[in-house]
């Protein structure tokens, strides 16, 4: 019996999408957000990313994937949920597509980012190698000034990606001001991300995002969802009273109770369809790839600290639901005689 990749995209959704926040301005927001999602597009995020993807990307064609949340007084590197979804995506379609994957971050989030990358198994090569060597990626800056749309547009226009998927990355709201998941503006230093979102869909290419507070790109396919729903999504606390929900559409949303979880459930989904049920790491890999982010300079987001989480989610915890999705890839792939009773 060959497996119904919607049955196993709702399994993988419903464990990404298991509440892990403390009572406060996140708590009990996912779920919401997480059917809104679903009822917009119509089908599981999960299962429609994975056809998109598997349809429109082949062997040597570049996938973006933009990551880093920066708030360079609190956390100068940037925050570990992001690098290593991105990581983990990386991963799975540079050896279940054959792809070769481009990591777009702020400048100060590229160690932690290549040391999560490291930490998966995959190296860090220039873009001319990458196109030459297996298990690769290639780690590089994006703008975070005017300069923004120019390299937009080059990305598009030269590289010739199939997809852009963003992991934990800020957008803007109504009045174009990014915010934090608290409801604050984001600080100076900010990758200019959307504009390549913008980019990348008046170019016709598959735009996939990924967040887990209505405040990331992705989350303008359900804006009113946010603001309802988000404690500061309607009024922030920022000079501008407009609100966190970002209004920055993608094809795609993927919401998850940590943005890591989305991308990991999007690798699951990968290895479901594929069959290759090795696309997903392991328990040991993500404790390794959480030391080596956080080695690097990337804090838990949560609290800004540097500890072996990730959102106030404990390792170990974040190691065990690795091992959760293994287990329903391998389900959802095994071949089982008719019982005896």
């Amino acid at each position: 019996m060959v497996a119904d990749l919607s049955v196993a995209a709702e399994a993988i959704e419903t464990l990404c999408t298991v509440e892990m926040r403390e009572p406060g301005e996140s708590y009990g927001v996912i779920r919401p957000l997480y059917e809104a999602g679903r009822e917009a597009q119509g089908g599981f995020p999960t299962e429609l990313a994975v056809k998109a993807l598997t349809a429109r990307v082949g062997k040597g064609d570049i996938v973006v994937i933009a990551t880093g949340a920066y708030f360079p007084d609190y956390m100068p590197k940037g925050e570990n949920d992001g690098p290593l979804g991105a990581a983990s995506l990386a991963y799975a379609l540079n050896l279940g597509l054959e792809a070769i994957p481009l990591i777009l971050c702020e400048e100060p989030i590229i160690e932690p980012v290549e040391a999560s990358c490291q930490a998966i198994g995959l190296g860090v090569r220039p873009l001319e190698v990458a196109r030459k060597v297996p298990y690769a990626v290639v780690v590089d800056s994006f703008p975070v000034d005017e300069s923004a749309e120019k390299e937009a547009q080059i990305i598009v226009d030269t590289l010739k990606p199939k997809a852009l998927i963003c992991v934990e990355k800020l957008g803007l709201n109504s009045k174009g001001i990014a915010h934090s998941a608290t409801g604050g503006p984001a600080m100076e230093g900010r990758a200019r991300v959307e504009v390549l979102v913008s980019a990348a869909r008046d170019a016709g290419l598959l735009t996939i995002g990924i967040g887990d507070n209505g405040n990331e790109i992705g989350f303008g396919l359900i804006s009113e969802a946010v603001r309802e729903y988000k404690e500061y999504g309607r009024v922030c606390r920022c000079p501008c009273g407009a609100g966190l929900a970002c209004v920055d559409v993608c094809d795609i949303l993927i919401t998850a109770s940590v943005s890591n979880w989305g991308a990991y459930g999007l690798s699951a989904g990968l290895a479901v369809a594929l069959q290759q049920p090795y696309l997903v790491h392991d328990y040991a890999t993500e404790l390794r790839m959480i030391d080596a982010c956080v080695s690097a300079g990337a804090a838990d987001g949560a609290y800004g600290m540097y500890t072996v989480s990730v959102d106030g989610v404990p390792g170990p915890l974040s190691g065990y639901l690795v091992e959760m999705l293994r287990f329903i890839v391998e389900k959802n792939l095994e071949e089982r005689g008719e019982r005896a009773f």
